[in-house]
């Protein structure tokens, strides 16, 4: 509550009688005092007026604080199926690194967390992407694989994902781009 009523037992400076109006807005303390009265009326109006303005500066700043969508190259349309290169590092007796084309199927269900790749230089990207929607299907639930499997992104975005992470320092070799692209281009 923001109106506050001294009737002399509170211990205030000077034993102040009468009602204060007190309301935070942006960080900023409005009050108001009223000096000698004990009528809340005016005091409940002032506060209302208030309480409004803090409203709405609250929710001007819930708008500006919410993230603007992030384009990912990464992104199949399928929420919890993503496409990209997955690293592998051996470490023998030199490191290297060698980069897979795969669909990324994470997620949690009943707070158990889960991720599972499907390769497609291995699969091929039609039969991955078939693999990767059932997976996700089981899941998230049987009913949306129809609807998963109709949204198979197109191949040519591993051309995207290819020089996203190029520009991220990865150097992929060009033959690690999946089969049907190297066969089409």
């Amino acid at each position: 509550m923001a109106i506050y009523v001294y009737d002399g037992t509170q211990k205030t400076p000077k034993n102040y009688i009468g009602v204060r109006v007190a309301v935070s807005i942006n960080g900023k303390l409005h009050q108001k005092w009223f000096k000698g009265e004990t009528d809340t009326t005016e005091a409940k109006t002032i506060e209302r007026q208030w309480k409004f303005e803090q409203q709405l500066y609250r929710s001007k700043k819930s708008r500006e604080r919410k993230e603007p969508a992030k384009n990912s190259a990464y992104v199949t349309g399928v929420a919890g199926i993503k496409m990209k290169f997955i690293v592998n590092i051996s470490r023998r007796k030199s490191i290297s690194r060698s980069y897979t084309p795969v669909f990324l199927v994470s997620g949690s269900t009943n707070s158990q967390r889960f991720q599972k790749r499907f390769n497609i230089k291995r699969l091929g990207f039609d039969l991955a992407w078939l693999k990767a929607c059932q997976y996700a299907s089981e899941k998230y639930g049987q009913t949306l694989f129809d609807k998963m499997l109709i949204k198979k992104p197109s191949v040519r975005q591993f051309h995207i994902i290819y020089r996203w992470q190029r520009k991220q320092g990865h150097d992929i070799p060009k033959h690690r781009l999946p089969n049907e692209l190297l066969i089409s281009d």
